[in-house]
């Protein structure tokens, strides 16, 4: 009876100190901030991002890794020098100190807070740690405000010059003005990825079956008409334009339609855009050639 009664008080001792375990679990919290000093027993004076300081406590079993990549690797409590950027997870002893069981801070980061410690003291470290949350903060709204800039001026030029190639689109109109003597019998557009003058596969069955009802007709002349977007250089543009156009009437040799039967391939730049050029499906409609089929009116009795 006796050895009964003694064993009940070391249960329930094991159950107790079981409790306290999954009550510290369940008060793990972790939290970001940068590394501003270190006192001598190793604590170290963390910033959080909500401009806080918090003394964290770095124990015998707190764990230090370092990321890198997709992985992680072990390193000494030593790497946590001022200017280092840290995740830090653990238990809150009270409002401004932390007992971590873990910290982790990225390779790139302990890159910046090296050159941060070579040309200052731990007083300069601290300032140029938010400075630096700062300055990447605004370096990257300001890249992609600068992109942004950029693009919205290209797109803008290249809008310009729709007007400009007016003289261009002339030209080749006036290589083609004797077309006005035929009646549109049919067309066919055919759209191009960004920078290819290459003929779609899904397009070349669609074209072959507009070059066979072609060839039925008497005193038939086909016309193409390669266009570009008006995003890119000008030049590029022009070339890409007459590229397509190009590549449609090598379709049409191949498919025996004769050299007296085709037009002069005509490339007409950016002129006459069917579609706004600030979005990619608005572009996407814009890069096209244009293949019409007409018959001599002398022969319809127009």
């Amino acid at each position: 009876m006796e050895r009964s009664r003694m064993r009940q008080p070391i249960v329930s001792a094991f159950v107790f100190v079981a409790g306290l375990g999954f009550s510290t679990a369940a008060f793990a919290e972790h939290f970001h901030g940068v590394v501003s000093g270190r006192a001598a027993d190793g604590t170290l004076t963390v910033q959080s991002d909500d401009s806080s300081d918090v003394n964290v406590v770095i124990a015998d079993g707190t764990k230090v890794r370092q990321a890198d990549g997709m992985g992680s690797k072990k390193v000494t409590a030593a790497s946590l020098i001022p200017g280092l950027r840290v995740d830090v997870t653990g238990r809150r002893q009270d409002s401004n100190r932390f007992v971590a069981d873990r910290v982790t801070f990225k390779k790139s980061d302990l890159k910046i807070a090296r050159a941060i410690q070579s040309g200052l003291g731990p007083t300069g470290a601290r300032v140029a740690a938010n400075e630096q949350k700062i300055a990447i903060g605004e370096e990257i709204l300001q890249q992609q405000q600068a992109t942004l800039q950029q693009q919205r001026q290209q797109i803008a030029a290249n809008d310009a010059k729709i007007v400009a190639t007016s003289g261009m689109a002339a030209a080749n109109a006036t290589r083609i003005s004797n077309l006005d003597d035929y009646d549109v019998i049919g067309s066919y557009t055919v759209y191009f990825a960004n920078g290819k003058s290459t003929v779609p596969s899904k397009s070349r069955h669609e074209l072959e079956q507009l070059i066979a009802m072609a060839k039925d007709l008497r005193g038939y002349v086909v016309q193409v008409q390669g266009y570009a977007s008006a995003v890119g250089s000008e030049a590029l543009n022009e070339r890409l334009s007459t590229d397509r156009a190009v590549a449609v009437t090598r379709i049409l040799q191949e498919n025996g339609v004769p050299p007296t039967s085709i037009a002069p391939p005509a490339g007409m730049g950016i002129s006459s855009q069917v579609a706004p050029n600030q979005t990619q499906k608005g572009q996407a409609q814009n890069r096209r050639a244009v293949i019409t089929v007409l018959q001599n009116k002398g022969i319809t009795g127009r």
